[in-house]
């Protein structure tokens, strides 16, 4: 979100500077683009031609000073650095990327106790996309007006209904082998500078999975995995309803445990007791707990409201009953100054 915000006020600030033919900056990073624009900011008002000799100015410096390669940071120090060095966007993208790069350099400091926890439990995610990285051609994004919709990629709804009420933790190892870790990035070089959404998703047959369209829309650079990489692939998206935030991935170099049984809305009552299986904050397959506290309807999608904790990373995650049948997919966490009023889409409109 907030980069989404960061893109909207770009384009405002830009105004009618860009009514003219601005120099292309397509093949350039988020945080490149960000950073020019911060640089140019001042010369917006003064016009089209003023901003597009800034512009160019910028990406001229840029090609003598080339953002760092940031992947092999740990989360919390490049923290630290972006930190340090934010102040000088402004001063234009050759300070900044300078700073960044002499702050790499420079001897490590000691990093405290909590900093050293946060690392251990924020994997670098980073380093995965580039680790053995090759130069072959990337993944081009995809309009999600030429992808079909989730129905008609799917097969068959899984459909072996289980009965039996299982414990806590034998829910957690029946279904825990089908939910993924999912990691989308507009390209390698995005990765590089740590430009990666992090979510979950639920395997439904041996190659496609069900997340949300959040995480990937956009990215089309996708990698799933588990165990912290001990099983990872690359996935595509290959059906996509943006308007919903129904989605579907597949991932054809790896052979998936797919979840057994699929619940219809109808068949869902409040009260029931659930458990949410994602990635809540890159804390892999955490299991959380709670209820069916509301089914809510609207125009373009049905939604069970659920008292079980997610946060972010848990979007495109299981919401399962007590018998490990899957309910829903995860999107959407506590509203502010709420507890407690989590939501996942209903499972089976995946195949409407």
């Amino acid at each position: 979100m907030r980069k989404m915000l960061a893109i909207f006020a770009s384009v405002g600030l830009c105004g009618t500077a860009f009514a003219g033919d601005l120099p292309d900056r397509s093949g350039l990073s988020y945080e490149e683009n960000a950073t020019i624009n911060a640089a140019c900011a001042a010369a917006a008002p003064q016009g089209a031609s003023a901003f597009q000799a800034c512009v160019a100015k910028q990406i001229a410096a840029l090609h003598d000073h080339p953002t760092p390669d940031r992947s092999e940071l740990s989360p919390s120090r490049n923290r630290a650095i972006l930190s340090d060095c934010n102040y000088l966007r402004r001063s234009g993208i050759a300070p900044y990327n300078d700073c960044i790069r002499a702050a790499m350099a420079a001897p490590q400091p000691k990093s405290s106790t909590e900093q050293k926890a946060n690392d251990e439990l924020t994997p670098n995610y980073a380093r995965y996309f580039t680790e053995n990285a090759t130069e072959k051609p990337q993944p081009v994004r995809v309009a999600m007006s030429s992808l079909p919709k989730p129905g008609a990629a799917l097969p068959p709804r899984p459909d072996h209904i289980e009965q039996r009420a299982l414990s806590p933790a034998e829910l957690f190892k029946k279904v825990e082998r089908s939910v993924f870790v999912v990691l989308a990035s507009p390209s390698l070089s995005e990765a590089r500078v740590r430009n990666i959404a992090q979510g979950s998703a639920v395997a439904i047959s041996e190659h496609l999975l069900l997340t949300n369209c959040h995480v990937v829309r956009d990215r089309p650079l996708i990698k799933i995995m588990q165990d912290q990489k001990a099983v990872k692939a690359e996935a595509t998206l290959v059906a996509g309803d943006p308007d919903t935030d129904r989605c579907v991935i597949e991932a054809k170099d790896l052979t998936l445990v797919p979840i057994a049984g699929v619940r219809t809305l109808d068949s869902l009552a409040i009260g029931e007791r659930v458990f949410a299986v994602g990635s809540p904050l890159s804390l892999e397959r955490t299991l959380s707990e709670g209820l069916i506290s509301g089914i809510r309807h609207d125009v373009s999608r049905n939604l069970v409201q659920t008292s079980a904790p997610l946060s972010p990373g848990s979007s495109g995650g299981g919401l399962f009953d007590e018998r490990g049948n899957l309910i829903g997919i995860t999107t959407l966490a506590s509203f502010a100054r709420a507890q407690n009023l989590n939501f996942a889409i209903a499972a089976s409109d995946f195949w409407r």
